[in-house]
């Protein structure tokens, strides 16, 4: 089966490669085997790929067999083991979307019975691609805004706020009555993300005095809750405009700078710092997963255009595909396809 592989961290780019690697062995207990048809291309990925999940201080190299990237897609159940009877709806010829599961950039992967969703008639192949990491995300975004004491009424910043998970978060905090505020970097997408999420307000980065005009935008009810993958001046900025007893929730690093706050605003003005990560999803009870799924497939029938692909690229033109999946200024999440 065909497989992307790297043998060193980098730019994805320059590193990641397809090739031939052995078929997969029958689905075990509890498994499933599932033909993949699409899966997306996500910031934490290509984050991985360069390196930079490891701790501080570690730059030990990618093991001699490669590493293998993809936890999350779309696709066929093939097979299944022994152990999945009592799943009914998880048999083969079943369209599915998985996550976790390793190796999602193949052909073919065996993922856990547990961590597999079969999909709707209603919900198409490109949103049944994104189906968990970005809902499954901005589901754990909306509960630390709750767990922060933020109310109805409540202005909430999403930084990176024309990436998926922010579209999707933001979908779920107007359902629930707060006000979200969506920062990006570039005024051009302001008038196709207003169209997206009417009743939003919106402030780019790209303005010189962005913080300002952010800050004007909540009088009387300064900022609750700032959600930010990006950390560095971004989220900086952000924990100022906090009003006290508010919340930092960072779910991510893409700007790979230092997230800096005066010590004082954690003793004077009860500023507070949480972390969220979907990579923790799969530990969560039976119970919260199920629900999460429900707000999964909530999201993609109800915002259908927020799943839309920016491109699509065949398996081998994995180094094209990335390369767009960073491009500045694309609208939606760079796929790829089985063929």
């Amino acid at each position: 089966m065909r497989s992307i592989i790297y043998h060193q961290y980098g730019e994805p780019a320059e590193v990641l490669q397809a090739t031939e690697a052995p078929e997969l062995p029958p689905p075990g207990v509890g498994e499933v085997l599932i033909r993949v048809d699409s899966r997306a291309i996500h910031p934490g990925d290509l984050l991985g790929i360069r390196g930079r999940y490891r701790a501080p201080g570690n730059s030990s190299p990618v093991g001699p067999e490669g590493a293998r990237p993809g936890f999350e897609g779309m696709g066929v159940i093939i097979a299944t083991g022994p152990g999945t009877e009592a799943a009914r709806d998880l048999v083969p010829g079943a369209r599915v979307a998985f996550f976790p599961a390793r190796w999602a950039w193949s052909d073919m992967v065996l993922a856990p019975a547990r961590y597999v969703t079969r999909v709707p008639d209603d919900v198409p192949d490109q949103a049944a691609a994104q189906l968990h990491v970005a809902p499954l995300t901005a589901a754990l975004l909306l509960r630390a805004v709750q767990a922060a004491g933020a109310i109805a009424g409540d202005v909430i910043a999403l930084s990176a706020a024309g990436g998926l998970v922010a579209r999707l978060t933001a979908v779920l905090l107007q359902e629930r009555g707060y006000r979200p505020l969506g920062i990006v970097r570039s005024a051009d997408a302001l008038p196709l993300l207003a169209a997206q999420l009417p009743g939003m307000q919106w402030i780019s980065t790209d303005q010189a005095d962005w913080a300002r005009r952010a800050a004007a935008l909540a009088p009387g009810r300064s900022i609750k809750v700032a959600l930010d993958p990006v950390g560095g001046q971004v989220a900086s900025a952000l924990a100022a405009l906090l009003a006290d007893g508010g919340t930092l929730v960072s779910y991510g690093d893409l700007s790979g700078q230092p997230i800096v706050i005066p010590a004082l605003a954690f003793s004077t003005r009860d500023i507070s710092i949480k972390g969220i990560s979907v990579g923790r999803w799969a530990g969560t009870s039976d119970a919260a997963r199920a629900a999460d799924i429900e707000v999964a497939l909530h999201l993609a029938r109800t915002a259908p255009a927020a799943f839309a692909a920016a491109a699509e690229y065949s398996l081998g033109d994995v180094t094209l595909a990335v390369a767009h999946a960073e491009r500045p200024g694309k609208h939606g999440t760079v796929l790829l396809r089985r063929t």
